[in-house]
């Protein structure tokens, strides 16, 4: 499976608890989990035949529907409920709006993120200027911090857990509404539409495997971040003591957790909301980045949900705050 992040880190530990914790081989599974710079390259890993599954926003499967571009991608369960991409500002910036950002320098983890996509279609959205933003890559931790504090960038478009990092690390920054960002949901687990159809319940045991896994992070996040720095090492921050970098790891977890749609009471996971995939088309549509509206069901089948979450929550919980112990 793909994931669109260049490093193993705290926002997608519960990814880590589904291999650490055995979930992946608990549904006969064999599972390697590459990292992306962004969705379209994980629309193309998929499509090709190079992974057979991702965790990938909306816009580049909806835009391949619309484009007839030969790439049929469907989600089968979601697994960022909410929108992780948001733009921020020093606290002290000019900038109170998207409209402010005309001719500004913006920074991004990369180029083809999709923070920059909602960013431009925002603005295009309210009828300004999205060409005239320059948007530059500035990476990750801290050289985020350093193209904020060296007035590189003036603003940032980043996701919920980059924020968080720049706010363990002391960066002061505030936020700036995108219009039409607060109703998207970030996207799910998507495959190609006719190996769902052929092989579905190879796809309900990856959903199985994964929505445990985001179940124990969410009952446990402190032993989350843990197996994270266990089974990935380089995911430690280096120079910094271990309880430390556990504690911001569980903040920044804490912060996507926030955006997965999971909480103690949760008895089923990965659902979309159909209102949240047209919210997203809409964006793209009203944007002109689409020519007509593509119907949700033709990239969104809900048909594997009840067997993904054939498992029992409580004792997955259970094990979480059993674990160390």
């Amino acid at each position: 499976m793909t994931l669109a992040t260049p490093t193993w880190n705290a926002g997608v530990a519960s990814i880590a608890v589904s291999e650490g914790m055995g979930y992946f081989e608990e549904e006969g599974l064999d599972m390697e989990v590459l990292l992306t710079d962004s969705a379209t390259t994980q629309l193309t890993q998929i499509a090709t035949g190079n992974a057979t599954t991702g965790a990938v926003s909306p816009e580049p499967i909806i835009l391949g529907h619309e484009q007839d571009s030969g790439v049929d991608l469907s989600y089968y369960m979601y697994y960022y409920a909410t929108n992780i991409y948001g733009v921020m500002v020093p606290e002290d910036s000019p900038v109170q709006s998207v409209a402010d950002l005309e001719g500004a320098t913006v920074g991004a983890i990369s180029l083809a993120s999709n923070s920059v996509t909602q960013l431009q279609v925002a603005m295009e959205q309210q009828g300004l200027d999205a060409d005239s933003v320059e948007f530059v890559a500035i990476g990750t931790g801290g050289q985020q911090a350093a193209a904020i504090e060296n007035g590189q960038v003036d603003a940032v478009a980043l996701l919920d857990t980059s924020f968080q990092v720049l706010a363990n690390a002391g960066v002061d920054l505030r936020p700036i509404e995108v219009p039409g960002a607060a109703e998207l949901t970030a996207g799910g687990l998507a495959a190609s539409t006719q190996a769902l159809e052929s092989d579905p319940e190879l796809y309900e045991r990856i959903g199985r495997a994964v929505a445990k896994g985001v179940v124990f992070a969410q009952a446990n996040p402190e032993a989350a971040i843990r197996i994270l720095f266990e089974t990935h090492p380089e995911a430690m921050p280096q120079g910094v003591p271990e309880d430390q970098a556990i504690a911001n790891g569980v903040t920044v977890l804490e912060a996507r957790l926030a955006n997965l749609g999971i909480d103690a009471e949760t008895s089923e996971y990965g659902r979309f909301d159909d209102a949240a995939l047209q919210a997203n088309v809409d964006f793209l549509l009203s944007a002109g980045e689409i020519a007509s509206a593509i119907p949700v069901d033709e990239f969104w089948d809900a048909g594997r949900i009840e067997a993904i979450n054939e498992f029992d929550f409580d004792a997955v919980r259970q094990q979480a705050q059993s674990y160390g112990g």
